[in-house]
Formats: C-alpha cells, structure tokens, sequence
C-alpha cells in the first residue's frame, strides 16, 4: 500500500467511523425517546434498558452501514476535490480508478466483514434483544410471543404438521396442513383453514383430506373432523419461534428446507436467506455509486454530500423492500428480489465511473 493509498484509506475510515457512531446515537436517542413512556409504564430497571439498546446495536450497524459507507464517500472524496487534490493527482499521472481503488478494496472488506457480523454476532444479539422486550417491556412469559407464524411439527416419524398462524390466546390455529408420509412420498394429507382445541383434542375445520394410492388422489371435503391422536399441547404451540432476522444463515437455510419438506412455499424466506448476503454487500457497492460522483464535483462537499447520501438511502432502501416485497408474493424471482437494489446501484454506479473525468 501507497502513501496516497494510506492517506485516502485513513479519510475515508476516519469518517466512517464519525458517521457510524452519529447515526447509532441518533437511531437509539429517537428509539428512547419514543418508547421512554412504555418503560416508565412497565416498570422496567435501567440496567436492562441499557442492555437491550446493546444488543440492538448490531441490527442498527448492519441497518445503517450502508448509508455511513456512502457518507464516507461523499465525504471523504469530496474533501479531496474541494481543495484540488484530485486534480493534483490526475495532473500527476494518476487515473480516477487508481485514486478511488483504495476504497473499493475497502468496501469489499467491510461487506466481508458484514457477512461475519450478520450471521455470528446480530442474530445472537437480536434473540437476546427479543427475550429482553418480552420478559421486561412487554411484560409476557418467556413461551408466550406477542404473534406466531410458520410452525413446523414432527408429530410422530411419518407425520409433519405446518401451522401458517397461531393465536396462543384464543387457542386456534390457521392454515393448517398435516402430511404423513411413506418413505418420501406423501400418502395421506389433510388441509384445513382453521384447527381449535376441542373437549377430546384438536379439531379441525373447512378443510380436505386426501389420500394418495397407486399414482391416484382421493379428495374428501369436511366441515369438521376431529384429530384426537395428534398430542401437542397449546404450550408446544406457543414456544418462541426466532424471526428470519434472530436465525445465522445455516439456521434460515435448514429451516427453509423444512419449509419444502411439508409442502409449503418457501420462496418467503429464500428472499430472507438472499438478503443475508446481498444487503451486506451494499457497502461495496454503494461506494461504487458515491465515491465517483463525489470526485466530479469539484469542490463540493457537506450540504451535498449530505443531501445526496440522504436521498440515495432512501432510494436504496426503497429498492431493498420493494424487491423484497416482489419477492415474497412471489412477482419476482427470490434471487433477484434479494439483489435488486444492489444491481440497480451497482449499474448506476459503473455509469457514473465510466462518464466521471478520468
């Protein structure tokens, strides 16, 4: 590494690092302030406050990451143009790719980093984190959660029941689908839009069974039909279940797999799973989209630097969930609603480098 490389890394860091630390104080001080009368109401002591907004503090990084790397961009770049340095190394002999190579070097190592931070270090932080919210905040039993969606049951070694929603309160169950199976094939199944816990054990509603013999189904519709030898307790039902964004990447991808083996649609969570690998990778390409743009405008920084970050946040994230949302009601592929923002930017960026002055 250079002298000039050192030097262009070290703004570069230096203001990212100023901007990560403003925008997790801004992020938690609005968060406090918003919820500081809830916590008053329930009661809950200070130290666990403050535990909470640490574990929240990997999810806020991981959230705001890429807008910080795009600050520091805009920042640092824009520093070098305001004061001719720039034009001093292209006077030099130093091409545009040369000056801005230090940071997209950067901005692939911090994604990397991203990957490892997301998979080892949020998940755990965000489990603690919800434990925390339940137990003190929301003032509910550790095996309670406020809402449960997707359940997966081995019922005994041929059957699996998927569950789409569960209400722990009223003790019913929506969505319904029991599969027993015959080695891999599917030999009896049962789809009902609604099971409760009746006087002798769960019932089901308005739903079909179907039996499949010989290369032949036989679909029978009920109103009713009692399943008395399934024994899950509401207890069973109701235990935590981590949200996409509390599981590592291995924990998304084998559940997902249980997901296809009961017969449901996963294409929900392969937008989850995608996601853990293209929004850290934001950071590299959102340099590419911040750090030429800043280099041809010379002498500009601050309120531009600000406003632009500002606006293509927005922009980005816009992207992220629309494509997330495409993804999950199934209009686009999940692969590609996972890595619509970053290719949308990713092209943006490599236009605006190829028209930049060299």
């Amino acid at each position: 590494m250079t002298i000039l490389d050192r030097y262009i890394a070290r703004k570069f860091l230096s203001n990212l690092l100023f901007a990560v630390i403003a925008f997790v104080s801004i992020y938690i001080i609005i968060d406090a302030v918003e919820r500081l009368s809830d916590y008053i109401d329930k009661g809950a002591p200070t130290k666990v406050i403050v535990m909470y907004y640490i574990y929240y503090i990997p999810f806020i990084v991981i959230l705001i990451m890429p807008i910080s790397t795009l600050l520091a961009s805009m920042f640092s770049i824009g520093h070098l143009s305001k004061y001719n340095e720039i034009l001093a190394m292209k006077a030099s002999g130093i091409s545009l790719y040369r000056i801005l190579s230090p940071l997209f070097v950067l901005g692939v190592l911090i994604s990397i980093f991203m990957i490892f931070f997301a998979e080892v270090i949020m998940p755990r932080a965000n489990t603690e984190k919800a434990l925390i919210k339940r137990r003190y905040i929301d003032r509910m039993p550790r095996s309670v959660p406020s809402q449960i969606a997707n359940l997966f049951f081995q019922i005994d070694e041929n059957r699996r029941m998927f569950i789409g929603y569960y209400n722990p309160y009223e003790k019913v169950a929506r969505k319904v689908n029991i599969l027993e199976f015959d080695g891999v094939y599917i030999r009896h199944r049962i789809d009902a839009e609604m099971m409760h816990l009746g006087d002798e054990g769960w019932v089901l509603t308005n739903g079909y069974e179907r039996f499949f013999k010989n290369g032949e189904e036989i679909a029978r519709p009920f109103e009713e039909k009692a399943i008395p030898d399934i024994s899950l307790q509401p207890e069973e039902l109701s235990a935590v279940q981590k949200a996409p964004e509390e599981m590592s990447f291995q924990e998304l991808q084998r559940f997902i797999e249980e997901v296809k083996r009961n017969g449901g649609d996963p294409d929900r969570w392969l937008v989850d799973l995608y996601l853990k690998i293209s929004f850290p990778f934001a950071n590299f390409i959102i340099i590419l989209f911040g750090a030429p743009l800043a280099a041809g405008r010379i002498r500009s920084t601050g309120a531009f630097g600000v406003a632009v970050s500002i606006m293509a946040a927005f922009l980005y994230f816009g992207m992220v969930k629309m494509g997330q949302t495409f993804g999950q009601i199934g209009l686009l592929p999940p692969l590609l609603a996972a890595w619509l923002g970053n290719l949308l930017f990713a092209a943006a960026g490599i236009l605006i480098l190829i028209k930049t002055p060299k």
